[in-house]
């Protein structure tokens, strides 16, 4: 399988990537590296290649649906970030559970906790707005809550059947079983692939033992030991993605934990019943609804009546008038103007990477070098790579899906494992690399500069991305396809261990806060 480019069509994504960590401007990394595939596109000429950006990228880019529901859907959570900063839910939330958070380890293992309850409304924005003070009050860095919140949401929505990716994931392999001729399941392969999805069950697992061990490797021990010791959630000079705004609260103002309570109650309301109407409860059931409902709208309409139910909540409380409300709302859907313009730029990168066939030729690469045995590790390895160029999980699985599941059939290799592979190789690449849109959602979720969370959380990754291909590759040589699990937690642990003992003196996780 050969590409027009070939490994010059590799060139763009990695100059995005340099340009992100050297400069540390994410839009301005992704705009030359958009405008240099676009270049080499358009005979190498710069000035039709700078033109073309607007008109072959980034319009097309706004124009799919599906990109169109997430800034819609990113935009409406801008609302409801302001709307519960403005009446104080985030903070009546705190105040009522540092009382019993009174240190930094309790903080984190609460947020990782909490992805569960949130895991249906976009955790990476919301859960970090409503964590994050709580995490601010026990020192906890941002660049920490950044990386739980990157880790907890995108690999728990893989294993969930009621986010879009579970229907997602299920549509490809049901394509696939049908161009194989081969009688069978969706949803059950999806089920049988889950503890083969060895990425994203490792990467939740890691940052709960973060959490709860105090293993800060790397440059997250720095971030963590001097927001522990002197407060300071970021460096110095250092400036979160998107700018964070303070509220105040008028003076005698009675803060109840209702200002919470009531906004994400209609949250809630709001989005199962979306879910349960789009889905046609009546005529497919529970199990149905959630499998056919339109999970993006329900979370819009989630982020539309929990901005309602928190105006609500502030004007009967006197707080504000309806008027001033709305335009709380509306300032609120400004203040994150940056972060669906970085998503469009992200999307155009894609279809640059798409366009350049960034992932045929490293699938082609796959394909010719590839024994029966080797084939679930370099599934994994390639599609890991893939991801990481374009930063995108969905992009990847449906490249490598039609790629790996002949090879799985061809081979007689365990079909679900071979999936696992597929999944876990998109997850790997996406939540490490800095062109991905969750880890964008992240870095403003938690209010973290964007290369501090990228930095900090790739040994993390690193280590359970090797891990998991070791796992592959040990699983796929000896046929032992359950054994594959277990050395992968075996790897982990001890990477965790060495690295642990090489970035880290001392634990600085026994910080208590005596005032809380």
């Amino acid at each position: 399988m050969s590409t027009t480019f070939g490994i010059l069509c590799l060139l763009p994504p990695i100059v995005a990537i340099v340009l992100a960590l050297i400069t540390k401007q994410t839009i301005l990394s992704l705009f030359v590296a958009t405008w240099l595939g676009s270049t080499m596109i358009n005979g190498w000429n710069p000035i039709v290649g700078f033109v073309k950006i607007i008109s072959d990228y980034m319009v097309p880019a706004i124009a799919s649906e599906w990109n169109a529901s997430l800034l819609v859907l990113v935009t409406f959570s801008g609302g409801l970030i302001a709307m519960l900063r403005v009446t104080g839910a985030a903070q009546a939330f705190a105040a009522l559970v540092t009382r019993s958070i009174n240190n930094a380890k309790k903080g984190q293992i609460v947020t990782c906790l909490s992805a569960f309850i949130f895991s249906y409304t976009e955790p990476c924005l919301i859960l970090g707005t409503i964590m994050r003070p709580v995490t601010d009050a026990v020192r906890v860095s941002r660049a920490k809550l950044a990386y739980i919140l990157d880790s907890m949401g995108c690999n728990l929505a893989s294993f969930s059947p009621i986010s879009s990716y579970g229907p997602f994931i299920a549509g490809l392999i049901a394509t696939q079983l049908a161009e194989a001729g081969i009688k069978g399941n969706e949803w059950a392969i999806w089920a049988q692939m889950l503890p083969f999805n060895m990425y994203s069950l490792f990467a939740m697992i890691t940052v709960i033992i973060v959490a709860v061990f105090g293993l800060n490797i790397g440059p997250m021990y720095a971030e963590e030991k001097r927001a522990r010791e002197t407060g300071k959630l970021l460096a110095d000079g250092v400036d979160p993605l998107v700018p964070e705004m303070k509220n105040v609260l008028p003076e005698g103002y009675k803060l109840s934990v209702w200002n919470f309570i009531i906004p994400m109650t209609s949250l809630f309301l709001a989005l199962f019943a979306t879910i349960f109407w789009t889905g046609n409860f009546a005529e497919n059931g529970l199990k149905g609804a959630f499998l056919n409902g339109n999970i993006t709208l329900a979370i819009c309409m989630g982020f539309l009546a929990g901005g309602i139910g928190a105006g609500v909540m502030g004007v009967t409380t006197k707080l504000f008038t309806p008027a001033k409300a709305f335009n709380h709302f509306v300032d609120g859907m400004a203040e994150l103007i940056s972060v669906p313009f970085i998503l469009i730029c992200a999307w155009s990168m894609g279809k640059i990477t798409g366009t350049m066939e960034v992932g045929n030729y490293m699938a082609g690469v796959v394909q010719n070098h590839l024994a029966a045995g080797l084939v679930p590790a370099m599934v994994f390895i390639f599609g890991s790579a893939i991801s990481f160029a374009t930063g995108s999980s969905w992009g990847v699985w449906s490249i490598m899906m039609p790629i790996a599941f002949p090879m799985a059939v061809a081979f007689n290799l365990p079909i679900p494992y071979v999936v696992g592979a597929v999944i876990s190789g998109g997850m790997f690449g996406d939540q490490c690399s800095p062109i991905s849109d969750t880890t964008i959602l992240s870095s403003t979720g938690a209010s973290c500069n964007h290369v501090v969370h990228v930095m900090t959380q790739l040994p993390y990754g690193l280590a359970v991305g090797v891990s998991a291909f070791i796992g592959f590759l040990v699983g796929g040589l000896t046929g032992q396809y359950m054994l594959s699990i277990a050395v992968t937690a075996i790897v982990l642990y001890a990477a965790l261990f060495i690295l642990t003992k090489v970035s880290k003196p001392k634990s600085i996780e026994s910080t208590k806060l005596a005032h809380l």
